[in-house]
């Protein structure tokens, strides 16, 4: 749906509400519940501010378990893992699931949903090895690969794709090429998708901005990641996740074409302000860029400084024979050389 279609309804069930007498009879409830499915949809700021207005009343008048008062939660923890408050996410998905499973069964389709929530939280926040196991236990098992694919564990995610259907594997196949240094697969997938009317276009150009940031060629995933960034933006919003992880995007992309100043911008905005948790690998890469614009400024001691963090980081969260650690590993070792140490 449309956010100015989203907008309109919610103005005019917004406008019902208020020819309410009462805010919390079942009615009212009932908009109040509609309202808040568009809030979320949009990733409006103020949804999690609604939800928990609306919570409260629903658990007083139906009941802590009743499906309206769950579903209501389950939006809030989604709001958590999308500013960052990822262990709070966790939390309230593990809670909610266990009032679903209480209610209807361990087996019923809403406890498999927050059990994907779950994973996919995990894997958003860049705990990939725990995101494997949660999707495995759900039998995700495309998600298991790309999982896979994000510690680099390339040989047991071509394992993993031989039992996903091939036009679903063809996709994460494209990303494992790219990693390995043929980004042109991905290129031509990506290119297709927003012209083929994909659900969400900003992420193919997302990828596709990644795939030629690999191939070299980033004065066009600059252009890119630029316009994903206007338009996410407008929509969904400055401060949603996806949108820090565009202007990381960014950022690495400048700093490959020597625009140093808002290479800079970008990725210290991010390290200030983005709503991931610590050590997340996409703030590992703000860091590194960072570190890149010291190196090409010639301020060796500190370019040697960032770049020692953005080593730690990565061997950390993903591991000491990673590519992100090993191509961080050499740039410290060359500014290293460079200011003689």
């Amino acid at each position: 749906m449309s956010v100015d279609r989203l907008r309109g309804e919610i103005a005019w069930l917004g406008a019902k509400l208020q020819r309410r007498r009462r805010q919390d009879d079942l009615t009212a409830l009932d908009l109040r519940d509609q309202i808040a499915d568009r809030l979320a949809e949009l990733r409006d700021p103020g949804t999690e501010a609604w939800l928990r207005a609306l919570v409260a009343d629903q658990a007083r008048v139906f009941g802590a378990r009743h499906h309206a008062t769950l579903g209501s939660w389950f939006l809030i923890a989604a709001r958590c893992s999308q500013t960052g408050r990822v262990d709070e996410a966790l939390e309230l998905f593990a809670s909610v699931r266990a009032a679903y499973a209480y209610v209807h069964g361990p087996d019923h389709d809403a406890v498999v949903h927050c059990g994907y929530a779950i994973a996919t939280a995990l894997f958003d926040a860049g705990r990939y090895a725990a995101a494997i196991d949660a999707f495995r236990a759900l039998g995700f098992t495309a998600d298991v690969a790309r999982a896979q694919v994000k510690l680099a564990r390339f040989d047991e995610a071509e394992q993993t794709l031989r039992a996903v259907p091939p036009e679903e594997a063809a996709f994460v196949r494209a990303t494992i090429q790219a990693e390995l240094g043929a980004p042109g697969p991905l290129i031509e997938r990506t290119r297709a998708l927003p012209a083929a009317g994909t659900e969400d276009p900003e992420a193919a150009r997302m990828w596709l901005a990644y795939g030629l940031l690999l191939a070299g060629e980033a004065a066009e995933a600059a252009d890119l990641a630029s316009a994903v960034v206007t338009s996410r933006v407008t929509h969904p919003g400055p401060d949603d996740r996806l949108t820090w992880e565009a202007r990381v995007l960014l950022a690495r992309a400048l700093a490959e074409t020597d625009r140093l100043a808002d290479a800079e911008h970008y990725a210290r905005a991010a390290l200030d302000a983005a709503p991931l948790p610590p050590g997340h690998p996409v703030l590992l890469h703000a860091l590194a860029t960072v570190a890149r614009v010291h190196y090409r400024r010639e301020k060796w001691a500190v370019a040697v400084e960032t770049y020692e963090f953005a080593v730690e980081g990565f061997k950390t969260v993903l591991g000491a024979g990673h590519p992100y650690t090993l191509k961080a590993a050499e740039a410290l070792a060359a500014a290293r050389e460079a200011a003689g140490l």
